[in-house]
């Protein structure tokens, strides 16, 4: 079983959340259910409800703490003091080194659709992301060291071309450590308009 991305106090409420993941990742939270999850965990069902009152609270349960774990993997506190530049060259090494540490998180959150058990409130984790991660591309914009644009929509040309090759490299079996980092970062940031990189400087940490 791969690492929790968090840790929890409760080792049966654990066991649920990973098994969870796990089942939705291969097989999606539609295509999952409460027993094939209880079974994984190897609880009772009633373990399950213990803790979770329906499969759409243990979804939410799941995807919220993937979210969360991946948003302070990826926007820290030397994230937030840098300078924009440098703050998208940190961010980009940070999301390389989880998708690498935590594949199945990565996977669960970013390949597959979420919308249908998703609340508001379970959701808000993702704004809150997406809030930061715009204003340091404005501040990029505003020294001039990105290009002019929508920040919302050049975020998701570059997060969508990252999402691409953790999708490819799944499809191939070729893990992310073994590819070259330095290029495709360049690639990547090149979308967004930063010239002049440093070798190795988008290589993951």
């Amino acid at each position: 079983m791969p690492p929790s991305v968090t840790s929890d106090e409760n080792p049966l409420r654990r066991k649920v959340l990973d098994a969870a993941l796990e089942l939705f990742e291969e097989r999606t939270w539609d295509g999952t259910n409460v027993p094939e999850i209880a079974a994984r965990a190897g609880v009772a069902v009633g373990t399950i409800y213990r803790y979770f009152p329906n499969k759409q609270a243990l979804g939410e349960a799941v995807f919220t703490e993937a979210k969360t774990a991946f948003a302070n993997a990826v926007i820290t506190d030397e994230v937030r003091k840098a300078d924009p530049v440098t703050a998208i060259k940190m961010i980009w090494q940070h999301q390389i080194a989880f998708a690498t540490a935590y594949p199945q998180a990565f996977s669960f959150l970013e390949h597959q659709v979420h919308g249908s058990y998703l609340r508001p409130q379970a959701l808000e984790v993702v704004h809150r992301l997406n809030t930061e991660l715009v204003e340091i591309l404005q501040a990029a914009q505003a020294i001039g060291a990105v290009r002019p644009g929508d920040p919302q929509l050049l975020l998701s040309m570059v997060f969508g071309a990252f999402v691409g090759v953790t999708k490819y490299s799944r499809a191939s079996g070729i893990p992310l450590s073994a590819y070259d980092w330095g290029s495709i970062g360049q690639a990547v940031m090149s979308l967004l308009g930063l010239k002049d990189h440093e070798p190795g400087e988008f290589t993951d940490p």
